[in-house]
């Protein structure tokens, strides 16, 4: 493994700092078990990720979660790697072995990775699980630009029974019109994100503040 184990874990929430936002959280929770992709887009400081944290934790028992913090200098190869190492606790049935795919989508040509983006597809739609939530948190920090056409066509063919979530401070370079129009997107952008004055006055009492 090329990578800390800690990239797979959702954050924890700071003790007594972490503002309950049960709408939010109900909403979010709800374009992750009906939408193939929920984006959540703002500037630093908006708690996607928190919000992201607190929202895959409402989802009905049983949903598989795949959990994915993305670092400067990550590129596809090691997102694959990544990827495939968050699904191992729901034993998805690889028809090639996922060490071979991701020491081949580095180097490979478009028409390779597509290929490889099918056989990802192909096991996550063989996977005996309800429904399953991929996160991939931070997806600013990615500036390989073959990981935009590797999610695009993960996108376009993937299961119902699966999600992708995303949360980045700019906008992905995504077919993001496609999948506003079919009704398969969810956006989460400042309007949404951005406290209210119950929210703003609950951070300040928790932070010992007048």
């Amino acid at each position: 493994m090329s990578f800390a184990r800690t990239k797979l874990l959702p954050p924890r929430p700071r003790p007594g700092l972490l503002i309950e936002r049960p709408l939010l959280r109900q909403r979010l929770a709800t374009a992750l078990t009906q939408c193939r992709l929920v984006l959540l887009c703002a500037a630093a400081g908006y708690g996607k990720t928190a919000a992201l944290a607190q929202a895959v934790q409402a989802l009905p028992a049983g949903t598989a979660l795949a959990w994915i913090a993305a670092d400067e200098g990550d590129d596809l190869a090691l997102l694959l790697e990544c990827l495939v190492a968050a699904l191992e606790p729901w034993d998805p049935p690889w028809r090639t072995a996922p060490e071979a795919l991701v020491g081949a989508v580095g180097d490979a040509a478009p028409r390779a990775r597509r290929a490889i983006a099918d056989e990802l597809i192909n096991t996550l739609d063989a996977c005996e699980v309800e429904h399953g939530v991929i996160v991939i948190d931070d997806l600013h920090r990615i500036d390989d630009p073959a990981v935009a056409p590797f999610l695009d066509h993960l996108l376009e063919r993937l299961s119902p029974r699966w999600t992708l979530a995303l949360a980045t401070r700019r906008e992905p370079a995504l077919a993001l019109a496609r999948l506003r129009a079919a009704g398969d997107l969810a956006e989460f952008r400042p309007p949404d994100l951005r406290f209210g004055a119950d929210d703003a006055r609950s951070l300040a009492v928790a932070a010992g503040l007048d």
